[in-house]
């Protein structure tokens, strides 16, 4: 094993390989009969959820979910790789015909910052790409589709495993990505894993939809190239760190100073000249002797798929995780099992995080309050 160690990673250099996206859970469960989740998704339980009258699982409570996902699901343009076409909106219409010369490049990056935060990023960093964080194949979205159309025939189960391996390959010059971080919200996400921490997630991301959509066309307006994404193309957790938002936690997700786990990560590829940030090395530092003690979040996973071993290891728990990089691995299937059974993403590692600065956990009857 020929370990790398590069920054805040161990990585086995002999055995890595880019990630395939048709092994996150989320597809996984479309083509792996293996699962007992094969097949099944958030609505498999929300009708006996219902009609058991559990405080955060009525009917209520399950249309705030399912409406906080409107803007990412239905708006075509939030993940676009390329204008599609020209748009008159009264400012002209060919803005991209020459590139905004940049001066000042120092001043021209915390610009481009501030107009991220100002379409409603919490947090925002830059990193060079690393093509090992890129997807090897996934699913890429047909241009001017909505999530929602462009999946359809993949969430009945009818769509092709070639459809899961499209190779993913950025296009030459794309050389800096810019990583945003929204944040949840504290009250809904205390709740968990009642629905309101799930509504929380959705909004987050409508949210993040929103601001890549207006980030890219800010880009483009200056000549340059933009491909926005979500959860697509490319893992987030690493740009992320890459980016200097945070560091991973035992949780297996995104740790930010400010919120801790309770962000939605999104990111903007570019190749506009810009200055990366620094890793957070003295955070990631304090989170890995941290985490090396608390336990809360893998006490409090309603199926033990956090880890409660002491060190970070190489081995991973399951098929869908990055594997070869030293981490604590989760194991996402029994997570997704609960996912299922729950009728909606879970969240308990997210609200007893200390990262999350939640000041005091409510019910849902609370949250409605």
């Amino acid at each position: 094993m020929q370990i790398k160690k590069n920054m805040p990673y161990e990585i086995d250099e002999n055995s890595y390989s880019r990630f395939e996206q048709k092994n996150n859970m989320l597809y996984r469960r479309l083509w792996d009969k293996s699962l007992p989740t094969y097949g099944k998704m958030f609505e498999y339980n929300i009708d006996t959820h219902i009609s058991l009258g559990e405080d955060g699982y009525s009917r209520i409570d399950f249309a705030l979910v399912a409406a906080g996902w409107t803007v990412y699901e239905n708006f075509p343009f939030a993940f676009s790789w390329h204008r599609e076409e020209l748009m008159d909106i009264g400012y002209g219409v060919d803005w991209m015909r020459e590139k905004y010369p940049v001066k000042d490049l120092k001043t021209f990056t915390e610009k481009t910052k501030k107009a991220a935060k100002f379409y409603g990023a919490s947090l925002v960093g830059i990193a060079d790409v690393d093509e090992k964080w890129i997807y090897k194949t996934g699913f890429v979205r047909p241009a001017s589709t909505s999530e929602a159309d462009s999946k359809e025939a993949i969430r009945k189960g009818n769509a092709s495993n070639s459809i899961l391996e499209t190779p993913v390959n950025l296009p030459e010059g794309i050389d800096k990505v810019i990583v945003m971080a929204i944040e949840m919200d504290e009250i809904a996400i205390s709740t968990a894993p009642a629905q309101p921490a799930s509504a929380a997630a959705a909004l987050g991301y409508s949210k993040m939809a929103f601001t890549i959509a207006c980030l890219g066309e800010f880009i483009r307006n200056l000549g340059y190239r933009a491909i926005q994404c979500g959860n697509d193309t490319a893992l987030s957790i690493p740009l992320a760190i890459d980016a200097g938002l945070g560091a991973l936690g035992r949780n297996g997700l995104l740790l930010t100073p400010e919120y801790g786990p309770r962000v939605r990560i999104c990111k903007v590829f570019t190749d506009l000249p810009l200055i990366a940030d620094d890793i957070n090395l003295r955070f990631i530092k304090k989170v890995e002797k941290f985490c090396k003690t608390c336990y809360k979040c893998a006490e409090a996973c309603e199926t033990d798929a956090i880890t409660k071993e002491i060190d970070p290891t190489f081995e991973p728990a399951t098929i869908s995780n990055n594997s070869c990089v030293k981490k604590y691995y989760v194991d996402v299937e029994r997570c997704f099992e609960y996912w299922i059974e729950n009728s909606g993403d879970c969240g308990n590692c997210i609200a007893v995080c200390p990262f999350s600065k939640i000041k005091s956990i409510s019910t849902p009857s609370e949250f409605w309050k």
